[in-house]
């Protein structure tokens, strides 16, 4: 699950490997289905289906293959709170769109917006052409059969939650069709291009701890784990995602997280999920895939640790980083920001680093014997550990 929203707004939806989504906070789920030319196409049986976060925010582009190109399916979330669902026609004949309720009570249509369990739902530009509903039993039979109905939409009810239902929508090829999902479904909204919600996540991501690593996945995983740790941070109030928050110096949001937690996950948070790790004997080196949380903190623990007054930078260095460039800007210590990059002239690493007074600085992954207290300064290492 990916989670999306807007930071400083509420509202946040997961999206699941397939493109579908939920609100959380809600029961009833949102599908999408493609109808072209040939069949319908279900993404969560689709083999021909792949997923990515657009430049690691985000934002989740599901790419559907359909008759000579894709459905392209984007999910982000609105400076204005809502959360944003659109589907592009990457191809050159129209398909039909279907919107799928699952595990509703109720479901019910006023003009452009889909009410469920009495609260507004979803808005499209224009109402569905078709629908279709089902009560414990898959609305996917009735869509396939092409025997959903047109006219006005007849509410459907079931006291188990078991409602489904489907409103289809034709995508004129090369088109875009945009879904806005509560809480603003009623309401003014900001119309938002995708490319301007990532480039909104950047200037985000441009605060607090920021590393540049010599492996190009992890650099990747590390960018994408932050944003999804700056959105549960209005939600969640695990320890271990309240240490990260403030080892890698996101303080709004650590913030909003220590406000949330209870007093048991405050005291974890404070002895830091680090040093459970040393207890428990793992190696520091954050290998993928791992946990969001674990990933964060083994990566801060490989490259920054503070003990006291001493502070240890590249406590391990891999060999496949060994002649590879790296940098970690602003890694927050108690005395202030620590900044240092390490370069290599032939076999030897040097280092360079910008740190707070009153600490002493060691470089055990580089060379076992070498430590300083100045607060700035280069030092060519012997490349001992």
């Amino acid at each position: 699950m990916t989670l999306v929203g807007a930071l400083g707004r509420t509202a946040r939806a997961s999206v699941d490997a397939r493109g579908a989504l939920q609100i959380l906070g809600t029961r009833w789920s949102l599908d999408w289905w493609i109808g072209a030319d040939d069949r319908w196409r279900i993404p969560a049986e689709e083999v021909a289906l792949r997923q990515e976060l657009v430049e690691e925010m985000p934002v989740v582009r599901t790419s559907l293959r359909v008759p000579h190109g894709d459905a392209i399916q984007r999910v982000f979330g609105a400076g204005d709170g809502s959360i944003v669902l659109e589907v592009e026609n990457d191809s050159p004949a129209p398909f039909a769109l279907a919107l799928v309720v699952s595990a509703a009570h109720v479901v019910s249509v006023e003009g452009e917006t889909v009410v469920v369990d009495g609260a507004p739902a979803f808005t499209t530009e224009r109402p569905s052409l078709r629908w279709a509903t089902a009560v414990g039993s898959s609305v996917r039979d009735v869509v396939v059969a092409g025997d959903a109905r047109d006219g006005p939409f007849a509410a459907t009810r079931d006291r188990r939650g078991r409602v489904e239902a489907a409103f289809l929508h034709p995508v004129a090829h090369r088109a875009t069709l945009r879904v806005v999902l509560a809480p603003t479904a009623h309401g003014e909204r900001d119309v938002v291009d995708h490319a301007d919600v990532v480039r909104g996540w950047q200037r985000q991501l441009a605060r607090g701890m920021r590393v540049e690593l010599p492996d190009p996945a992890l650099d990747a995983a590390i960018t994408r784990t932050r944003a999804q740790m700056m959105l549960a941070a209005g939600i969640a109030s695990d320890a271990d995602i309240l240490a990260v928050l403030e080892d890698w110096g996101l303080d709004e949001e650590a913030r909003l997280a220590w406000e949330r937690a209870s007093i048991r996950h405050r005291r974890r948070a404070r002895r830091r999920a680090l040093v459970r790790a040393r207890e428990t004997g793992r190696e520091p080196w954050p290998s993928l895939p791992a946990s969001d949380a674990d990933l964060l903190v083994r990566v801060r623990d490989l490259l920054v640790r503070e003990d006291g007054d001493t502070v240890d930078v590249v406590r391990v260095l891999p060999e496949s980083w060994r002649g590879a460039n790296l940098e970690v800007r602003d890694a927050p210590l108690r005395r202030g920001a620590l900044s240092y990059a390490l370069r290599w002239h032939g076999p030897k690493p040097a280092l360079l680093w910008d740190a707070p007074e009153g600490l002493t600085l060691r470089a055990p992954g580089l060379d076992g014997a070498w430590s300083t207290t100045e607060p700035s300064g280069e030092a060519l290492l012997g490349g001992r550990t």
